[in-house]
């Protein structure tokens, strides 16, 4: 489904099974509503049982660990160190998932009495993963015998063959994706580890841990089941299954939290304890956490968690919230750097490739990430680092690319990758980086099509504003929480009108909306954070398709139903009101755009401003291939309604741009009356002949004529033969006198009515109505 100034392709999710649905419909075992129970039935659930299953906010499915391959052995290892006080080292990751599964495993140990250690690697000097310098360092140390992996490990072969050599084990416990072979530990930990029979595969690195710790402990660990639900969320694995019950327990245990550092940035942040959800990770404690890590030590992260120090936990949140804000400033100067270089490029293209030695590599992803939520183009951007003269990049693409396989293609110039369809990491030695780019633009040459289609959005449902309660909303939320495998649901509301349209925010780039439908009283408020641009032309009264996701607004005590939107759009083209006296200049910089004029000379003067777009006259449209252009700008009224109409549904155009500057307004002056017509002549009559300009004025004002009209009414007794002009002298004919003239039936009178006709249409009547003449049916 598509619509006009919409950024996707709505698709509307068909129903499950009829059966299926029939009977969650018509289930008298529950007290949802029928709005609920048919969105239920959409997202596939088939039975009560199911229902109530899918519903429950306090699961308690948790399978058994020991499930997982060498979980027994991993256990005996790590008991017979504890028992012998060897020092354990816990080797870690840079992100929220790594933070939150060293703190499990070395909180726990800890506990228990172990000799234990930990360390978070450094992004910039350490890698990820196993670093066998590192480990040999950390060995000497303190004297390490025992080193266990969390969130990392699996491709780590040199480090672990390198300490068998030296006789100290190690455990991994990891989640990534196994390659053909695994590392010559002493145990693998590993939900999808070929030998084990661990019936959910999709833990975190954080859950990988918990599920160690509570095998250890003989019991689940309250104080780590808050740790793995950060991670898990973080991490953005599935949300389902076991991941369920490790996140909803793990956000109850968060309201009411020991961890001071914990409390401290919740506050910060202003967070409703009572509406905490997997957003509140996602998007507060995940973002933060990863934000350490992206610009070098994320120790600060763990520490913050781990501290029981009021005073301590300030410091640290300090320092956590300014790598944040350090991060999403470099983040915004990377994009709009970019930006700026995709605004000299004649076309946007199929793939964007960037670097610089000046971007750090931690947040080039998300860098990437804004690029092609931007221009619906897989994006890759790199750091140039010159002291190893390499590359390093990362990439992210649309749904519709694989990005991974595409740089299999490019295997000959790449030193390093690795990724999935959508997300992946490079590196490239500089003497390969030219010959890299050339054959990667060319292999996308061919979706230049595909590329052009927009990115689908999937809807649940269409809802009517009526059906978009707060009970309804407490209803969908209790299918949360929601992530990875189990999306937000995604409401459309079809042909909604908007009651009032606000743009708000420092830079007025997000926009609020009141919107109600036919024969309804109720309204709802929409808000769409960076649509303003998009909402370009929106005013009150304009009718508008949206979608989005339910949430409650709660301000000063009251609670309303609220729309975040994700899009919108209109049936037909979206018409822009650029009507005034004078020009807008925005109107003169419109990419692939149409300009109709009425007039030649005036359409010659205005080319000259408009540095090459594609001027027309509205007669001469025909000879024109008009699928070259998305938009329309009418820079004069039509002489004839009809010639805009057939031009405007000859094609989907994405916008009109409506300025219909008039010179001389006939609609202002009016249809001449019979009566005119006849004082005209008498006039006439009586001078016979005069100076047609020295006595225009005279006439004007004795006859109380407009001079346009007066105009138009001077070149109809042309047209009648009444008079002639010549060497701009007017004389009456004589035989006019027996000239019975039909003047309404003359072409010029025709002519100007017709031109009053489309400006009082195109310059006095408001935008929806001007819509609907041209694009109704």
């Amino acid at each position: 489904m598509k619509f006009n100034m919409a950024q996707f392709d709505w698709q509307i999710r068909p129903e499950f099974n009829r059966d299926a649905s029939e009977s969650i419909l018509n289930n008298n075992e529950t007290t949802f509503s029928s709005t609920f129970l048919r969105l239920c039935s959409i997202r596939g659930i088939t039975s009560t049982e199911e229902l109530i299953e899918k519903t429950n906010q306090k699961p308690q499915l948790y399978h058994d660990p020991f499930l997982l391959f060498e979980m027994d052995k991993t256990i005996d290892r790590i008991q017979t160190a504890i028992e012998e006080f060897e020092p354990i080292l816990i080797y870690g990751d840079y992100d929220a998932d790594g933070i939150t599964s060293t703190l499990i495993m070395y909180e726990t140990l800890e506990t228990i009495g172990a000799n234990v250690h930990y360390y978070l690697p450094n992004r910039l000097t350490d890698g990820y993963g196993p670093n066998k310098a590192r480990w040999s360092e950390l060995v000497d140390e303190y004297d390490i015998r025992l080193i266990i992996t969390v969130d990392n490990g699996v491709a780590g072969f040199e480090a672990v063959d390198a300490m068998n050599d030296i006789g100290v084990d190690c455990i991994i416990t990891d989640h990534h994706e196994l390659q053909s072979e695994l590392p010559n530990a002493y145990s693998i930990i590993h939900p999808k580890h070929p030998s084990g029979q661990y019936p959910f595969p999709e833990l975190s690195g954080a859950g990988v841990a918990l599920k160690v710790v509570s095998t250890l402990l003989g019991e689940v660990p309250t104080e780590a089941v808050e740790l793995a639900a950060i991670g898990t969320v973080a991490d953005m694995v599935s949300l389902t299954d076991e991941n369920r019950t490790i996140v909803l327990s793990g956000l109850t245990l968060i309201k009411d939290s020991m961890r001071v550092g914990l409390q401290l940035l919740l506050q910060n942040e202003k967070v409703n304890l009572d509406n905490l959800t997997s957003e509140t990770i996602g998007f507060i404690i995940g973002p933060r956490l990863n934000a350490v890590g992206r610009l070098g030590d994320p120790t600060p992260g763990l520490e913050l968690l781990k501290t029981l120090d009021i005073s301590e936990a300030e410091s640290l949140l300090e320092i956590v919230n300014e790598k944040n804000r350090e991060r999403k400033s470099i983040t915004e100067n990377i994009t709009r750097e970019i930006e700026n270089r995709m605004g000299q490029y004649d076309s946007i293209p199929n793939i964007i490739i960037e670097a610089d030695k000046d971007w750090p590599a931690g947040v080039l992803g998300i860098a990437a990430s804004r690029l092609v939520k931007k221009y619906q183009r897989p994006a890759i951007v790199f750091q140039y680092i010159e002291e190893k003269k390499q590359y390093k990049g990362s990439s992210r693409s649309v749904s519709k690319i694989n990005i991974f396989e595409e740089l299999v293609k490019q295997n000959e110039y790449l030193t390093y990758f690795g990724g999935h369809s959508q997300a992946a990491g490079l590196t490239i030695d500089e003497e390969n980086w030219e010959d890299f780019k050339q054959s990667i633009h060319k292999s996308f040459e061919h979706y230049t099509e595909l590329l052009n289609e927009p990115e689908p959005i999937v809807i649940d449902m269409p809802l009517s504003v009526n059906e978009m309660t707060i009970d309804f909303i407490n209803e969908v939320n209790l299918l949360g929480p929601f992530g990875m495998d189990n999306p937000k649901p995604q409401f459309m509301v079809k042909d909604a009108h908007i009651n009032t349209i606000r743009f708000i925010g420092a830079d007025k780039n997000h926009v609020k909306l009141a919107l109600s439908q036919t024969d309804s009283k109720v309204e709802l408020q929409a808000i769409g954070f960076g649509k303003a641009e998009q909402a370009e032309g929106l005013e009150n009264g304009s009718v508008i398709s949206v979608v989005g996701e339910l949430d409650i607004n709660e301000w000063n005590g009251n609670c309303l139903p609220q729309l975040m939107l994700k899009d919108m759009g209109v049936n037909g083209s979206q018409w822009l009101d650029y009507r005034s006296s004078k020009i807008h200049k925005d109107l003169l910089i419109i990419d692939k755009a149409l300009y109709l004029f009425s007039h030649q000379p005036i359409a010659d003067y205005m080319s000259k401003q408009l540095n090459g777009a594609a001027v027309v006259l509205y007669e001469n449209a025909s000879e024109v291939n008009l699928a070259q252009y998305n938009n329309l700008i009418v820079m004069e009224p039509p002489i004839q309604l009809q010639q805009l109409k057939e031009i405007v549904n000859t094609q989907a155009w994405s916008k009109v741009y409506l300025g219909s500057f008039v010179q001389e307004s006939k609609y202002m002056a009016g249809i001449p009356s019979r009566e005119e017509f006849v004082d005209l002549y008498k006039y006439i009559f009586a001078k016979q002949e005069f100076m047609y300009k020295t006595e225009f004025e005279n006439i004007t004002k004795a006859l109380n004529i407009h001079p346009v009209k007066l105009k138009g009414m001077f070149l109809m007794f042309l047209e009648a033969e009444f008079v002639t002009i010549k060497n701009g002298r007017l004389e009456f004919n004589k035989e006019a006198t027996n000239n019975k003239i039909d003047l309404p039936h003359l072409k010029t009178f025709i002519q100007y009515e017709n031109e009053y006709k489309s400006e009082a249409l195109l310059n006095y009547q408001p935008l929806d109505a001007i819509k609907d003449y041209f694009e109704g049916n």
